[in-house]
């Protein structure tokens, strides 16, 4: 027996050119090929997940200390909403004063610069002035407009808005107090600082979160995200609320061996940050499992061998592991389709035209 099957095997490899694999049905016996049905799950919407609502990552902002100072002022507690451009903190701050002070002297220097670069532009034309005057003065000009643009981008940085900064511009009226404003609307989730505190920079003053970008996270056992899909829609149980799932991560946690999952809500503000809540799956389409035996690595792809007339078709597919030893197709089979679950180690050494004998 062990020959005969030995012998089998030379002779189909050695006529394989390429898929699909012509095999019998007294050949497929012999080499010990079992074939089942592809295994479809009941609707995916039969599923419900617990998740909670949070800020997304670019909902969140961390307002710190622009310049060094004094805490003079409040003008949020912790849950409050603000409209961007809304007042949130004042500081004291010396070193606010030589910033703007410093800013006044270098758009000074800049107009001079400019004065004089007029003025030897026109000298040039009428070749009055050497070459060397003239690249002197287009460096000095160029130095002056440059440490202008850095003063301004320093005092934008600081949080000095538009207003603020022609006001100061017009009529040089320097200012220790430097607002800090809201830079959206968002609700205030911490605000650490105190009254009477001194500031030397980068203290963490204000947390703000937007509600209009809010997701809903979730822990999954990797049993439980295997049966979901990116795309996959969800309703709020006992509502109308609804939302997609957008991500689930392919990296599971080594201590709890579990996975996150989020999805975006189609109307945000109808949820609380920090919310809990159950939501049922709504996807339409189906799951379809195989054994973990019938997928096997063929030149770096995912395959299995489906069952064609006459013999099987290496087919890639798309898969997800479980933790209950199947495999969830993505991509690349229907419900009907019949798949080896037995044998494929033999298939896929035929397949890569092992075992050939001589002509």
């Amino acid at each position: 027996m062990m020959y005969r099957t030995v012998l089998l095997l030379m002779v189909l490899a050695s006529s394989i050119a390429a898929a699909p694999l012509t095999i019998s049905t007294e050949e497929r016996e012999l080499l010990g090929v079992t074939v089942e049905a592809v295994s479809s799950l009941a609707d995916a919407g039969t599923g419900s997940l617990t998740m909670r609502v949070v800020f997304s990552p670019d909902g969140e902002w961390a307002i710190k200390t622009p310049l060094p100072g004094i805490l003079s002022r409040s003008y949020v507690q912790l849950g409050d909403r603000v409209k961007a451009g809304d007042p949130l903190l004042v500081i004291r701050s010396p070193a606010y004063v030589e910033l703007q002070r410093d800013f006044l002297k270098s758009r000074a220097e800049a107009r001079l610069a400019e004065a004089t670069w007029a003025r030897d532009r026109k000298l040039k034309e009428a070749g009055s002035i050497s070459e060397r005057r003239w690249q002197e003065t287009l460096y000095r000009y160029d130095l002056a407009r440059a440490e202008y643009a850095g003063y301004e981008g320093q005092l934008m940085l600081a949080g000095t808005s538009e207003q603020e900064l022609a006001q100061l511009s017009g009529d040089a009226s320097i200012s220790p107090v430097l607002t800090v404003r809201a830079p959206a609307n968002a609700i205030v989730l911490e605000r650490p600082a105190m009254l009477g505190d001194q500031l030397h920079g980068d203290e963490l003053l204000v947390r703000l979160g937007e509600p209009d970008k809010l997701v809903l996270e979730a822990i999954l056992s990797m049993s439980a995200a295997a049966h979901l899909r990116e795309g996959a829609r969800l309703r709020i149980q006992g509502g109308e609320e609804q939302a997609v799932i957008v991500f689930i991560s392919s990296v599971v946690d080594p201590v709890s061996q579990t996975v996150s999952v989020r999805a975006v809500p189609d109307q945000p503000k109808r949820l609380s940050p920090g919310q809990l809540s159950t939501w049922d799956v709504l996807s339409s389409e189906r799951v379809l499992m195989v054994p973990a035996a019938a997928v096997v690595k063929l030149e770096g792809e995912d395959v299995v061998y489906l069952e064609v007339p006459g013999g099987f078709e290496p087919r890639r597919v798309e898969v997800r592991g479980t933790t209950g030893g199947a495999w969830v197709v993505l991509n690349g089979l229907a419900a009907q389709d019949r798949v080896v679950v037995a044998g494929t180690a033999v298939l896929k050494g035929m397949s890569m035209g092992l075992g050939g004998g001589e002509d």
